[in-house]
């Protein structure tokens, strides 16, 4: 699994990725009802960006949440990388000790099914920003 050289590196990328889920119909479908904002934290890069999916709308951005995030993930860049480019698993990392994560996580889990859209759009992301 790759990582990350600098937190710039993946800010380009992640800034990205941002931009590009909402012009998603796929995601901004999948996402009709949710309620889940997710707050990264990126230890080795001592990076935080967090994500919200409100019932078919999206909103993202760098640093913390602002307010209470429903779930809170904690990994390195090459966790992350690894779970947005089909390379690991959450469910693995998370039990390997590689993802630690606090919250409401069966509110995360009901994200799960946005998974395979969210990866391809951080696929694409990562590979625009090299």
């Amino acid at each position: 699994m790759a990582g990350y050289e600098s937190a710039a590196e993946m800010e380009e990328v992640i800034n990205r990725w941002l931009e590009l889920i909402p012009g998603d119909e796929a995601i901004m479908e999948g996402c009709k009802g949710y309620d889940v904002s997710v707050e990264f934290e990126v230890e080795d890069l001592d990076f935080f960006f967090y994500t919200h999916f409100k019932d078919g709308s999206f909103s993202g951005g760098m640093g913390e949440f602002p307010g209470e995030a429903m779930v809170e993930l904690c990994m390195s860049s090459a966790v992350f990388d690894g779970m947005f480019s089909n390379e690991l698993d959450a469910t693995t990392a998370a039990m390997s000790g590689d993802l630690a994560f606090a919250g409401d996580v069966s509110a995360a889990m009901g994200l799960q099914s946005l998974q395979e859209d969210l990866n391809r759009l951080y696929l694409v992301a990562r590979g625009e920003a090299a």
